[in-house]
This record gives C-alpha cells, structure tokens and sequence, in this order.
C-alpha cells in the first residue's frame, strides 16, 4: 500500500505498448488521471487511458511541450530499453523524477558497457571474443560454441547460438541488422540453467527481492531457446545470497542507484553463476504480480509513486526465499499463425489461486512470421501460485488443459507447453 494519497495526481506515460496496460489499472485504482503519448493510433492502452496523444515518442522536445501544456506531475516509461533514456532526459527537461540517470541506464542499453562495469566489481560474466569486424571470424581464436547478439538489442531479437565459423557468420549479419549502433558482442555460450535475479532499490537500500529459475520451449529446433516457465523461488537461492549477492548489490551501489527496480539475467554451471544481461526496468515476465501477492508490494505502483513524488511509496523488506512456490507460465504460439479465439480463459481466471492473465495478443492478432526464438511468441503468460510444489504443479496442469488459442480454422495455436514431469524431477528442493 502506497504511502502517500495520489488523487488528482496527473502521470505521462511514453510509449503505450501492450505490456503497460497494468499500469492504468493501477493509476486509476489511486485515483490517478494518466495520459499515453506515442505515434500509435487507437491501441489498447490508449483506449484504456484518461488520454491519448499522437506524438513521436522519441521526439523530447514536442514531449516536453505536452507535458507543459497539459499540466502533468510526473512521467514514465519503465518497459522499453529504447525509451528510458528518452524519457529520463524528458524528465530533466521539465523537472519530473525519474529512477535512473542516462549512464545508470547503459547498463541495460549497452551489454559492453554492462560486462565492463560487471568485471570492475568482481561480478562474473561469460568470456567475451573482441571481433571488431565480420572479417576478423575466420583468423580470431574462437571456442565454439558462442552466442552472438546486438550490444543494444531486447526481447532475444538478433541472437544466434554459433557452433562454427559459418554460423558465426550469419549471426553476424543477423545482430548487425538488429542493432540500433551496429555493434555487435560475442561471447562463450553456456547452455545451462538460467535465472533471473531482480531488485529494488529505495532510499538507497538496495535488496534481491525475487530469484526464479527460467525452463524453457524445446519444441523448436535451431534458434535461440524461449523460456516457457518461470518457478519461484529459484533452485540456486541459497547459493546466490552465499556467494552472489554482496557483489551485486556493491556494483549497484557503485554506480549510484538510490531507487528503482532493476532485473539481471545469469547462467548458472556447475555452482558458478555468469551474469550476462541486465534491464534497467520492470522485467517482461512481471515479477511485480508475484511480489504483490509474496510481499504485499507492487513494484510498478511503487515506480508510479517515484514518478509523481520522487519518492518509493513506503519501506518494504524483501526476501527471495520465498513463503510459497510461484510459476509463470508463458504461453508460446507458432509463428505465423493467428490468434482468433482464446478457449477457456474466463474459466481458468475464477480460480483462486491464479493470480494474473496477461495477454500479449488480441482475437485476430497474428503472431509475426519473423517471431521464431524471440520473445514476440509469448501470446500470453499466466502467473499463479500453490502452497506446496505438488499443489503447484497440479494447478500449472490444469491450466495447461483449459487454456488452449485457437486459429480461424480450428487449429491449434499453441506449441506443447512444458512438460510437468520434467517441472517434478527439476524442482526438487524444499522451501526456505
């Protein structure tokens, strides 16, 4: 619950993409007025919104003279990599408060600048091969296999697994294309577990606030891996608060976070874990729907907070050891294909213990054909909880039978979601 009384409060939001959508749920549950300004006409979040405006969401000057003009107390983004510096350099325009400075946020925009301040302050990360040009592949000393991505890429988009010179070169191609600077990183690829760390920062005190373990789609062969499960908390929690965790929260102290939330992304082999990515940001799996039920703490509410006040909202304490077992199921579509009825999600939302339905698409959405092993496939992540790792899995099974999307021809949208028994042999670990 926020602190401070918000009524009245009128709060700018850049960039109306569909994973923003909660955000107007909770502006107007505070009595908040919210506007959405970017070039998109007539979206979602738009027809949500107290107002919508027609205006290049990277454009800081026309922004600034919106806000202005239309009186606003606070703006905000808080889902896109590409926008955060926009609107933080808005927000120094005209007064307004946002978490992150412009440098803060490289952490997010450029994965050099992140591996760079990682190995400063002794936070592991995966070997990287300096290639300066696609030239250099063929004479460079390479241990395949590696991972080549956009140094300012999101969303898995421009990312090939490499195990040869041939691959390489084709991935080269691929993450040039996709990157904003024409950078590109290569680093070892590690094909281990994954995990996903988040934290928050207020006031300067920074905690882990949540650590989950990401299982992925195997269906799909000969792109990168897309996660369709997350579980709460992570097989690796112990192990990250021993050896982790003190190094983490000193570099981010280091380059001056006081308040935010943030998210990294690691490998984790043979009790060693590897940091490879982080985002300045609310994560696109939504932990904060986890943390509102595990902590009584929305963290996109909160950020609201900051925007209108500069301040968090009040003092919470987190720990990632989680009371209870949590699961994300990410809904995985076959690329190409069009999402024209939606079975059983009114049904599966009356269940008590689900906690939330996010839908990506729209009856009639089409999933793009360019999509394959990118996150653009998730058609919709469904998060719920159980108070035993049995009662989870019994309750993730019973999701995955009622929910099913369906094409104009009766044909099945979704790829074979994860396998519950593969879910019972992994998670094998007790609660805290």
């Amino acid at each position: 619950m926020l602190k401070t009384d918000l009524s009245g409060k009128r709060l700018l939001l850049i960039g109306g993409i569909g994973a923003t959508a909660d955000l107007i749920e909770l502006a107007h549950r505070n009595g908040v007025f919210i506007g959405v300004a970017d070039y998109n006409k007539d979206t979602h979040v738009k027809r949500l919104a107290d107002a919508a405006y027609e205006v290049n969401a990277l454009d800081v000057d026309a922004l600034a003279e919106l806000y202005k003009k239309e009186h606003y107390d606070g703006v905000i983004s808080n889902f896109s990599d590409m926008l955060s510096p926009v609107v933080t350099t808005l927000a120094e325009r005209v007064g307004a408060h946002v978490p992150y400075t412009v440098e803060q946020l490289r952490m997010s925009t450029d994965k050099e600048y992140f591996k760079e301040t990682c190995i400063r302050y002794n936070v592991p990360v995966p070997r990287e091969y300096r290639l300066g040009a696609e030239s250099e592949i063929d004479t460079a000393d390479i241990r395949f296999p590696v991972i080549i991505k956009p140094v300012d890429g999101s969303g898995s988009k421009g990312i090939t697994v490499c195990r040869n010179r041939e691959d390489l070169r084709e991935g080269w191609t691929k993450a040039i294309a996709a990157s904003r600077s024409h950078r590109v990183i290569v680093e070892n690829y590690i094909p281990y577990d994954e995990i996903n760390v988040t934290y928050i920062a207020q006031d300067g005190d920074i905690q882990l606030a949540a650590i989950h373990d990401r299982y992925f789609n195997v269906e799909q062969q000969g792109v990168v891996r897309v996660p369709d499960m997350y579980i709460y908390p992570s097989r690796y929690t112990g192990l990250y608060y021993e050896k982790y965790n003190d190094a983490v929260i000193n570099m981010l102290k280091g380059i001056g976070i006081k308040n935010g939330s943030l998210f990294m992304q690691a490998v984790v082999r043979d009790g060693e874990v590897f940091f490879y990515e982080a985002g300045m940001r609310l994560n696109g799996c939504k932990t904060y729907s986890i943390l509102e039920v595990e902590n009584d703490y929305n963290t996109f509410e909160h950020l609201m907070h900051f925007a209108l006040t500069g301040d968090m909202g009040g003092h919470t304490r987190f720990d990632a050891r989680f009371k209870r077992w949590y699961a994300t199921w990410n809904v995985v579509g076959t690329p190409g294909m069009v999402c024209q009825r939606f079975v059983g999600e009114k049904e599966v939302q009356t269940y008590p213990w689900l906690i939330k339905v996010c839908d990506r698409y729209a009856p009639g959405d089409r999933i793009p054909d360019n999509s394959k092993g990118t996150l653009i496939q998730l058609v919709s992540r469904i998060h719920l909880y159980g108070d035993t790792k049995e009662q989870l899995l019994e309750r993730i099974d019973r999701l995955q039978s009622l929910y099913r999307i369906k094409d104009p021809d009766g044909k099945e949208v979704l790829m074979t979601p994860h396998s519950i028994e593969d879910l019972r042999q992994k998670i094998n670990y007790p609660l805290f």
